[in-house]
C-alpha cells in the first residue's frame, strides 16, 4: 500500500464525512458526526475507531482495504460475508456496512462492531488465557455452515495451501532478491512438508468456518467475558479445525508476536481443552491423521510469506510495518531456521 498513513487518515475522513448511508448504518442520524482514530494498520487493511456524536455513543471499527486476499475478487465484501457467516459464534465482530464503490477509499470500506478487550500476549500470558483462546476457536468452529455460505471451499485446503507457497517460492526464486543460501532451506523445508502431506491422507469433507490466520494480536480478551472474542477476518475459508490451530501453536506463528514458542507438553496441553471446547459438537474427523502436516504447512507459509516479502517490501516501496521490518531477517536467518526444521 501506498500512502502515509496521515493520507489514509484523511482521505478516511472525508470519506465518512459525506457518507448519508454510513451514519444511517450506524445510527448517527441524518447529520451526525463519526469521530475516526487510527487503531492499526496489517498488510492488507487499515483500521480506525469510529465514534457516532461523541465518545459516549457506540463506537465502530472501520476498515479500509489497500490490498486483496488472494481466491476472491472483493475483499471488503468477503470480510462482510464471513463475520455474517460467523457471527452465530458470538465470538467475532458483526458486519454493519460494507461500501466497495468507485467512492470508498482505497479497495474499499467495511464497519464492523468494536469488541473491547486485551490482545493476547504470549509474553505475558494470564492464568485461563490459552484456554480462552480454545474456547474461542471451538466456537467459531462449531458455527453451522450455512449450504449456501460463500466463503472459498478447497477440495483439499492443506494441498492447496502447500501450492500457495510453492508458487511463492517460484517467484521469489526468480526475483533479483533471491539469496542461494535460503533457496537451500526453501528446499528442505518443501521436501519435508510434502513428506508429511503424502502421509496424512485426505481430508474428511465436513467443512467447517476456519480463520486460518490465529495470530495471538487478532485474540481479544475482555475482562468481564468467560471467553472473547477473534477480530480479524481477512482470509477465512471452509476447511479444516487442524488448520487454526496449527497455525496457533506453529513456532512461526507465536514468535511473530513475541519470543514465545510452545514446549511439546503445551501443544498436547493446548489441543486437550480445544477438544474438551468442542465438547462433542462436532467430530475430530480426520484431524489426528493431518495435524502433524498442517503444522509443517504452516511453518513453510511462513517461511514462504517472507521470501515474497522481501520482493515486495525491498523493492516496490509498498505497505509494510515495523514488526515485518524487524520479523522477517530473523525468521530467515540460519539460526532460526535450523532449529525449526529439526523440530518438525
Amino acid at each position: 500500500m501506498a500512502g502515509s498513513l496521515e493520507a489514509h487518515v484523511c482521505a478516511a475522513q472525508r470519506y465518512v464525512n459525506g457518507n448519508a448511508a454510513l451514519r444511517q448504518a450506524v445510527g448517527a442520524g441524518a447529520h451526525g458526526v463519526l469521530t475516526l482514530t487510527p487503531l492499526g494498520e496489517g498488510e492488507h487493511n487499515v483500521n480506525f475507531l469510529m465514534t457516532a456524536n461523541g465518545a459516549d455513543a457506540p463506537v465502530f471499527v472501520l476498515r479500509v482495504n489497500v490490498l486483496p486476499q488472494p481466491f476472491h475478487a472483493c475483499q471488503v465484501r468477503y470480510e462482510h460475508d464471513a463475520l455474517a457467516a460467523v457471527a452465530p459464534s458470538g465470538r467475532a465482530p458483526l458486519p454493519v456496512y460494507v461500501d466497495a464503490s468507485a467512492e470508498a477509499p482505497g479497495e474499499g470500506v467495511l464497519v464492523e462492531t468494536f469488541c473491547p478487550g486485551r490482545q493476547l500476549d504470549f509474553d505475558a500470558l494470564q492464568p485461563g488465557d490459552l484456554e480462552r483462546c480454545a474456547r474461542i476457536m471451538a466456537d467459531i468452529h462449531a458455527t453451522p455452515v450455512a449450504a449456501d455460505c460463500p466463503l472459498h471451499r478447497p477440495s483439499d485446503p492443506l494441498r492447496e495451501l502447500y501450492a500457495e507457497c510453492l508458487e511463492r517460492f517460484r517467484v521469489y526464486r526468480a526475483s533479483a532478491y533471491e539469496d542461494a543460501r535460503i533457496s537451500s532451506w526453501v528446499d528442505a523445508f518443501c521436501a519435508d512438508a510434502e513428506q508429511a502431506i503424502e502421509a496424512a491422507g485426505e481430508a474428511d469433507g465436513v467443512p467447517h468456518i476456519v480463520n486460518t490466520e490465529t495470530l495471538a494480536s487478532h485474540f481479544l480478551l475482555p475482562e468481564d467475558d468467560d471467553a472473547g472474542w477473534f477480530v480479524d477476518w481477512e482470509r477465512p475459508i471452509l476447511g479444516e479445525v487442524a488448520q487454526d490451530l496449527a497455525f496457533f501453536l506453529a513456532p512461526t506463528t507465536t514468535f511473530w508476536d513475541s519470543s514465545f514458542l510452545f514446549p511439546a507438553a503445551d501443544v498436547d496441553s493446548f489441543l486437550q481443552q480445544y477438544w474438551r471446547a468442542v465438547d462433542g459438537r462436532f467430530a475430530p474427523g480426520a484431524f489426528e491423521a493431518r495435524f502433524s502436516a498442517w503444522m509443517k504447512v504452516s511453518i513453510l507459509r511462513a517461511v514462504a510469506w517472507c521470501c515474497k516479502a522481501l520482493i515486495r517490501y525491498g523493492g516496490s516501496g509498498a505497505h509494510t510495518t515495523s514488526k515485518a521490518a524487524a520479523k522477517i531477517p530473523l525468521y530467515l536467518s540460519d539460526d532460526f531456521l535450523e532449529p525449526l526444521l529439526q523440530k518438525t
